[in-house]
């Protein structure tokens, strides 16, 4: 038996899952290596924390006991921050001023725990801060860019005049562009435009690298936005990437399928619009971008400490006070709010469409759940804080199924089959109602614009005139973003130490070469380190950093146009993918297309119909069960063209963009209507 699936139906059938996250901590130490002190005492911590949650009490004593913990682990503020936000009222709301008074008066108290008080200030319309206090704040942790941003968004929230020379003092300094956009828009906010010193936005935040972005920025911030059209107006989210960026960093398929559905759902007669957010740090592209004449991305430029692991669980009411601001002044009030991942920023999200009374459509996926065990169904043995991480979105998720007025599951019955294995709130007939099985999607049957074309041919045919010779054999193709869980280190040594090395040429696209993450650039040092220990294979394996999704698909069908005795393969090297974009576009391009047994690719693929499923777990298997197909006497060249056909008509007939979109406009306005069972 699957002992974290055991677990999870035996806490659900107890009616206790709101108390998940302990329970499973108990179980799990109870289980496992010894923990050290400081661990004990976050244990201890998340103990006290909920039982006062349940307890649904917030006296002297609970607030005392909260605050004291406050500032010590980034899960257990939050988890501090939530019940007092949940437990404030009329009644408590004295005590509490009295209790942050406690703190803002210290000065002993840490940057971390005043960051948390001065977010709850805001959140709960407290205004504690003196206008010394916030002078000398700004002065004394000028260097510590979450406490700039609060304290700016602390004097926005209560409309502090009286700061303009201590914030233009404060952005002449070097700090991320996203903290001077943050303090420019205070200032646009405090002051009429033509009291805002222009001639300083030009010379100390607008720079040769960043005018595209502040330009419209300051157009966004001097014009009366309005979305103005009937029908239902539609938010999604994504936070990891940008739609120009697919393949860098944390930015996968995700970004081709928003870009692509959003287009196509806005151009439904019952939709009004299609709002896309997402977070940049990067200030190179515009703040607004129109796809389509009603598909509306914008870049939201909010401060994040790249350096953590969970970049978002400190700065969750953040986020969804920015975004919030922004939907305030562009008068845009969603009707549907839809978010895809289990983490903080979309709890933000969730939050604020319960704010503004809008409904709340959430994609469900089984991430991490299906990383807490071990194949042999054991709990896994993880480092604390990864463990705690992990809790948190289960948790999350948790929250979500139930606050949110549509699920959607990605693929088919199977896969919903899957997702109550992991999620046994499906067994609830009022979650088992809201949900909808769609799968994802791309562009099908769609000419290449020429103008894009265009747009990109003469660096596509540079590279590829020179490296001609690489296309001389059939190739293995792997498009995505680097990473450990994306395989394509195991796809490599699965290459060189099989036949496949013999037969087939590798080509891996993906990752940022100008600016890597930490694990982007482990990935490609690992690349070169391989290519420096085998000289042989140097011009057979190419790593090409990320491309374009128009280029990407180019370069398929310039691959797929060479025919030789084995078909040219892609190869989905990922340890589980949820669903998998770039294995649809290569199944409609016509290759011989392999993916991960693990997660949603079984959905659509039936092994040996119209591609192979394989276990992607290490280079073993992926050698052994890609030889094993490719060179299986059984299959000859007649039945793999039939299967190649077989992919391709798989996608045309179930996965165009345009019928899936018109499965979640269809849906989105059943969410929306009067009768929520509808969906």
């Amino acid at each position: 038996m699957n002992k974290f699936i055991e677990f999870r139906n035996r806490v659900y059938d107890n009616e206790s899952n709101y108390n998940y996250p302990l329970q499973f901590l108990d179980e799990y130490l109870n289980n496992s290596k010894a923990i050290n002190s400081d661990e004990q005492r976050v244990v201890e911590q998340i103990r006290t924390i909920k039982q006062l949650e349940l307890n649904k009490q917030l006296g002297e004593k609970e607030i005392d006991a909260l605050f004291s913990f406050l500032g010590e682990h980034l899960t257990t503020d939050r988890f501090i921050v939530d019940v007092v936000l949940h437990l404030f009222n009329d009644d408590n709301k004295q005590l509490v001023e009295r209790k942050i008074k406690d703190v803002l008066a210290d000065q002993q108290s840490d940057s971390q725990k005043l960051y948390h008080v001065l977010d709850l200030c805001i959140e709960c319309d407290l205004d504690m801060l003196s206008d010394n206090d916030i002078l000398v704040m700004l002065e004394k942790y000028e260097v510590d860019l979450e406490i700039v941003s609060i304290v700016l968004d602390y004097i926005d929230r209560f409309n502090k005049q009286g700061f303009k020379d201590a914030i233009y003092k404060l952005l002449a300094s070097d700090y991320p562009e996203s903290i001077k956009i943050q303090g420019i828009n205070v200032l646009m906010n405090l002051y009429p435009t033509e009291a805002v010193d222009q001639s300083f936005v030009k010379n100390s935040i607008r720079t040769e690298n960043n005018k595209v972005f502040v330009d419209s920025y300051m157009d966004f911030l001097k014009t009366d936005f309005n979305f103005d059209k009937q029908g239902v107006s539609i938010l999604q989210s994504m936070f990891y990437g940008d739609f120009e960026d697919s393949g860098k960093g944390n930015n996968g398929g995700l970004a081709v399928l928003l870009k692509s559905l959003g287009e196509e759902v806005s151009k439904d007669d019952r939709i009004s619009y299609v709002f896309t957010i997402t977070i940049t740090q990067e200030s190179t592209k515009p703040f607004i971008s129109f796809h389509g004449d009603k598909h509306v991305f914008i870049r939201l430029p909010i401060y994040l400490d790249q350096s953590r692991s969970d970049k978002f669980i400190k700065r969750e009411l953040f986020i969804k006070r920015q975004i919030a601001n922004y939907l305030k002044r562009s008068n845009i009030q969603p009707d549907v709010f839809h978010i895809r991942f289990l983490d903080n920023a979309s709890k933000a999200v969730a939050h604020l469409s319960k704010e503004l009374n809008s409904k709340l459509v959430f994609t469900l996926t089984p991430d991490p759940h299906r990383n807490m065990f071990e194949g042999s169904g054991q709990i896994k043995e993880l480092e604390f804080n990864e463990l705690i991480e992990k809790l948190n979105k289960i948790k999350i998720g948790d929250e979500l199924i139930h606050t949110s007025d549509g699920i959607v599951g990605i693929g088919n019955g199977d896969v919903k089959t899957e997702l109550a294995v992991y999620f046994p709130q499906f067994k609830d007939d009022d979650v088992n109602g809201k949900i909808k099985m769609i799968g994802e999607g791309i562009q099908t049957g769609q000419p290449i614009d020429v103008e894009d074309v265009a747009a990109h041919s003469n660096r596509q045919i540079e590279w590829s005139e020179a490296n001609e010779g690489f296309f001389e054999k059939p190739v293995i193709l792997n498009v995505g973003r680097l990473a450990v869980l994306k395989g394509q280190m195991e796809l490599l040594k699965a290459w060189a130490n099989s036949k496949l090395s013999d037969t087939h040429n590798l080509l891996i696209i993906g990752g940022d070469l100008e600016r890597p993450s930490k694990e982007e650039e482990m990935v490609m040092e690992f690349f070169e380190d391989f290519l420096q220990q085998h000289p042989e294979f140097k011009g057979r394996f190419i790593h090409k950093g990320a491309m374009s999704n128009l280029d990407i698909r180019s370069l398929e069908r310039k691959i797929i146009k060479k025919d030789f005795d084995y078909p040219h393969i892609y190869l989905c090297s990922s340890v589980k993918e949820e669903f998998g974009i770039a294995i649809l576009e290569a199944m409609s391009i016509g290759f011989l297309t392999l993916g991960p047994i693990k997660g949603g690719v079984k959905s659509y693929m039936k092994n040996g119909e119209n591609g192979f499923l394989i276990d992607t777990s290490n280079w073993e298997t992926i050698a052994k069960e890609t030889e094993s197909h490719l060179y299986d006497s059984a299959v000859d060249q007649e039945a793999v063209r039939k299967i190649q056909a077989a992919g391709k008509k798989t996608v045309e007939e179930n996965f165009s963009i345009q019928n899936i979109s018109n499965e979640f406009a269809s849906f989105y306005v059943s969410v929306k209507g009067e009768n929520e069972n509808e969906v």
